[in-house]
C-alpha cells in the first residue's frame, strides 16, 4: 500500500518525485489540480489528477 499524506504540500515534503512531477506540468494543469476540492494524497493520485486535467483541454 502506498503512503498517503494529508495534502499536496505535505506530499511534496515527503516525496520529491511528486514535487518534481508537479513542477514539470503545464501551468493550466497545475491550476486545475490546485483548484480541486481534495488534494492528491499520493504520487499515483497526483498523476491521475494530472491526466484527468489534461483531458479537459
Amino acid at each position: 500500500m502506498d503512503l498517503t499524506y494529508s495534502d499536496m504540500y505535505v506530499l511534496f515534503q515527503h516525496d520529491r518525485k511528486a514535487e518534481a512531477y508537479f513542477n514539470e506540468l503545464p501551468g493550466y494543469v497545475q491550476d486545475q489540480i490546485k483548484a480541486q476540492k481534495h488534494s492528491p494524497e499520493s504520487y499515483e493520485a497526483l498523476v491521475a489528477m494530472a491526466e484527468d486535467a489534461k483531458k479537459v483541454f
